[in-house]
């Protein structure tokens, strides 16, 4: 009976208290992070919302094409009513006379139209203002290759950690199985208290800067979460490995027409050459078509509701008007120089971002050489270093190679496959670094992950 209550009593904490669903992970690959980020990014979503409001600016503007209709009223009361002087000799008297021109209250209420005829310097605002669409856009594009490139980055450098993390861990198993050698040896005799100890520091350290890599690949994997727009208790996975391409990518020309921030300098130079002529085509006149119709009661006794017709009184008028800019006392002169000056700023900044970005194609272009010759170099380390910690080993089982060389051997092992995948790294960033000199980051999205 106990045993039957005890299975009863298990049975029923299981249904009141069940295990938690375990945690899904999200396989992530280089293409679907940029994707990722490009989309959920709060500084891309930031720019994406500022283009769609200079498309609703457009629409303002090209508002003004339309007719504006308004509808009014005004009610006045004339507590003093105004005068008007006129001769006397109208109503049979000498000198001049005051008549009061009014009445007490006065009510008037109806609809006005306006609709403009022609403003050149409206036009251009308008041209002007379609133009920051496609600056809008330019921003939104040079804010999506930067994520791209900032989380290509990121996601190498989490790939260069792990498989640095990886390297460590063969290390230890290697100095654990060095560890027991060196505990057998101890227990038969052989070697010293004091050699054992320095293999057991050695392993020490390799642990400790195991686990420091372990830290910096969490804090790193956190960051690539933050900028793909992934929640912090989000469990990922990465799915590409670091590894060299068969056939590493090969440096071409530089190609700056596709770089985005010089495309945003020319677009900005055509936005202060409309600012100019805007403000240069505002000393054109302004024609515009008006009309107006409306209801006007004027009383010297507060009976506008009362019956009869002649409360109220129709008035209607349509007409042009003409606006002739004459004097501004040279403050449009002083805007167009102001204007001059700007452009010549612009064009300046082009030239050095142009300089800088040859440059910084030409370092990347080199780091890339660079790199791949370190490759090749650390490949050969790795192979003579694995032979001479083989032949190591079994000199010092046989007690022909004394311990300090054995660990000495096994330490350039380590070192050499941790610089291998520090040179992959550089390689793989110098590659991005000549896409992004190229503008052609946003491939990433489309093309294969590099592998």
């Amino acid at each position: 009976m106990t045993t039957r209550t005890s299975l009863v009593t298990a049975l029923l904490c299981l249904l009141l208290h069940p295990m938690p669903a375990q945690e899904k992970a999200i396989s992530l690959s280089m293409q679907q992070s940029c994707r990722l980020g490009t989309k959920q990014n709060a500084d891309v979503l930031y720019t994406s919302l500022e283009q769609e409001k200079a498309r609703y600016k457009v629409q303002e503007k090209e508002s003004k094409l339309y007719p504006q209709l308004e509808g009014y009223s005004r009610f006045g009361y004339n507590y003093a009513i105004p005068k008007l002087i006129i001769p006397g000799e109208i109503f049979g008297q000498t000198g001049l006379m005051a008549v009061e021109i009014g009445t007490r209250f006065d009510w008037t209420g109806g609809f006005r139209a306006t609709q403009l005829l022609y403003n050149q310097s409206y036009r251009t605002s308008l041209q002007l203002a379609r133009s920051m669409v496609s600056v809008e856009e330019l921003n939104h594009r040079q804010k999506k290759e930067e994520i791209i490139f900032q989380i290509s980055q990121l996601y190498l450098l989490c790939q260069a950690t792990r498989r640095q993390i990886v390297q460590l861990e063969l290390a230890l198993q290697n100095m654990e199985q060095l560890l027991g050698i060196a505990r057998q040896q101890y227990e038969n005799g052989i070697i010293r208290k004091v050699d054992q100890a320095r293999i057991s520091v050695n392993q020490n350290n390799l642990q400790t800067e195991a686990d420091h890599l372990h830290q910096l690949y969490t804090q790193q994997l956190g960051m690539l979460k933050y900028l793909t727009g992934l929640p912090a208790d989000t469990k990922v996975i990465l799915t590409d490995t670091l590894s060299l391409s068969p056939s590493p990518m090969l440096p071409g020309a530089a190609n700056m027409t596709h770089r985005t921030e010089l495309q945003l300098l020319d677009k900005k130079m055509e936005l202060t050459r409309l600012t100019q002529r805007m403000n240069r085509q505002s000393w054109l006149p302004t024609l515009s078509g008006f009309g107006e119709y409306y209801f006007q009661g004027q009383r010297n006794a507060f009976d506008f509701f009362r019956g009869g017709d002649d409360k109220f009184y129709q008035v209607g008028v349509v007409g042009i008007s003409l606006q002739v800019p004459l004097f501004d006392g040279w403050e449009k002169k002083a805007k167009t120089k102001q204007f001059d000056l700007e452009l010549r700023q612009l064009k300046n900044r082009k030239e050095q971002a142009t300089a800088y970005y040859s440059k910084e194609y030409t370092d990347a272009v080199r780091l890339c050489e660079s790199s791949y010759r370190a490759i090749v170099r650390q490949e050969e380390n790795i192979r003579v270093a694995a032979e001479t910690y083989a032949v190591s080993l079994q000199g010092y089982r046989q007690q022909l190679v004394p311990l300090s060389d054995l660990l000495l051997s096994e330490n350039s092992l380590t070192e050499a496959r941790l610089s291998y995948y520090n040179a992959l790294l550089q390689l793989k960033n110098a590659e991005l670094g000549l896409m992004k000199a190229n503008g052609t980051l946003e491939l990433l999205l489309t093309a294969p992950s590099p592998r």
